[in-house]
């Protein structure tokens, strides 16, 4: 049985199966593609055939107006009251970008700017709890998400890795849709909804990384629809904020601070971008399991 949002505890679990025992439980079910290097999942991947859903497309006059992405929406959106004194917990994973890097101290990066306007414009309050590690991947935080997932237990995981700190070493893409894939498994195990959020783009998605990046994120993007679950969401930031530019007729150049972060400008688009996809899946109506 799902639990509502705000009431999870280490008890309240179907069975009365504790958080601890799910983490465990899924930690186990997951080693064996981990130890196959994720072949088993590039099989369903390859062969699905659907892609999967992303929320929304930047307009010519708004670049968080919810239109139709490149991508066909495919998973069922969710909607249901809630009592809006209790606030949700939502753990950000990922690295140096959707930690805020570059972004002002009040700002805070694209992933804490969404959620804020979200919170400001809802009767539902969010509160981050940021576990992102700036400099790292997928696969350098895999010691530490499990316990991060027992200690702070979230209602909403955001995976927002950013493809270059994977692109950089080559991390094998088997490997990394291998993490992905455990993220989100672990994530589900204990009864928190999954948002896949892609990053902004940096002066490296058009330069050295133009090919590598995209490559790393539709995996990733990939690896969320082959869990054919309503709990688990898509964003693409990063191909909205590229059409955004390209339809403004801007370059990169006014949204970054170096080769690999964007600035403030740019975190700010990108948070509009996001807060106004996670509008158009949600309304005002707060974040959901679905059975």
């Amino acid at each position: 049985m799902f639990v509502e949002y705000g009431s999870l505890s280490a008890t309240n679990m179907s069975g009365g199966i504790s958080i601890e025992f799910a983490v465990e439980h899924a930690l186990r079910r997951s080693r064996y593609s981990l130890i196959l290097g994720g072949l088993a999942l590039v099989g369903i991947v390859a062969t699905s055939g659907v892609r999967p859903a992303v929320y929304g497309r930047p307009s010519p006059k708004d670049p968080g107006a919810p239109t139709t992405s490149r991508f066909a929406s495919r998973l069922p959106l969710q909607r249901s009251a809630q009592n809006a004194q209790k606030p949700i917990t939502v753990m950000t994973i990922g690295g140096s970008v959707a930690h805020g890097w570059v972004d002002t101290k009040q700002g805070g990066g694209y992933l804490v700017r969404a959620f804020r306007s979200l919170s400001a414009s809802t009767d539902v309050k969010y509160q981050i709890v940021d576990r992102t590690v700036i400099g790292s991947n997928a696969v350098q935080i895999a010691t530490q998400y499990p316990t991060w997932l027992k200690t702070v237990r979230p209602q909403v995981v955001v995976i927002s890795w950013g493809g270059l700190n994977d692109a950089w070493p080559r991390t094998p893409f088997s490997r990394y849709e291998a993490e992905v894939n455990r993220e989100i498994h672990l994530a589900l195990a204990v009864k928190a909804s999954v948002f896949i959020v892609t990053p902004p783009v940096t002066r490296a998605s058009y330069t050295k990384y133009r090919v590598a990046e995209p490559l790393y994120l539709d995996r990733e993007m990939n690896v969320a629809l082959s869990f054919h679950n309503p709990n688990v969401h898509v964003f693409d930031v990063f191909d909205q904020m590229k059409t955004y530019l390209k339809e403004h007729h801007q370059t990169y150049v006014p949204y970054m601070a170096d080769g690999w972060h964007p600035n403030s400008r740019g975190h700010i688009l990108a948070g509009r971008i996001l807060y106004h996809d996670m509008r158009a899946a949600f309304g005002r109506s707060p974040i959901r399991l679905e059975a």
